[in-house]
């Protein structure tokens, strides 16, 4: 008796396929066409697929990534620009103090002697701590 039954249906099925096939295929049309949303690779991460909001939301991180160069940029100018107008004051300063109120050779001398003890205190005072440095490591005999 059973066996009639699923006789029965499996032959209406049959005479009745595109009945029954149709609505399937358009149930599966419907649901790619709404459930499929375009994608394309992420110019930020290659790797990545964004659609139309994430690559919107990409492109506006771009955006702010280039106003971060430029003002690393902007200030890294102002600041050569600043280490420029310091040692053009340095050069002044020093060319005013060898001059000493004479310009010329008599100017240039007393910067370079007293440049030069300066320098001599200096290495002085550095050879002084290298050699108690020496004294204080010495292992006794």
């Amino acid at each position: 008796m059973e066996n009639e039954k699923v006789q029965k249906i499996w032959k209406w099925l049959n005479h009745n396929r595109w009945v029954m096939i149709g609505p399937v295929l358009g149930f599966m049309l419907w649901a790619y066409a709404v459930g499929c949303t375009p994608e394309t690779a992420s110019p930020l991460d290659i790797g990545r697929m964004v659609n139309a909001s994430q690559l919107e939301i990409d492109f506006k991180t771009w955006e702010a990534q280039q106003e971060i160069t430029a003002a690393k940029f902007e200030a890294a100018g102002k600041d050569l620009a600043m280490q420029e107008e310091r040692n053009a004051k340095l050069k002044e300063t020093v060319l005013e103090l060898a001059s000493g109120g004479v310009p010329g050779v008599p100017g240039l001398v007393k910067l370079l002697v007293g440049g030069g003890g300066l320098g001599l205190a200096i290495d002085n005072i550095r050879k002084g701590g290298v050699i108690g440095g020496l004294k204080r490591n010495k292992e006794p005999a």
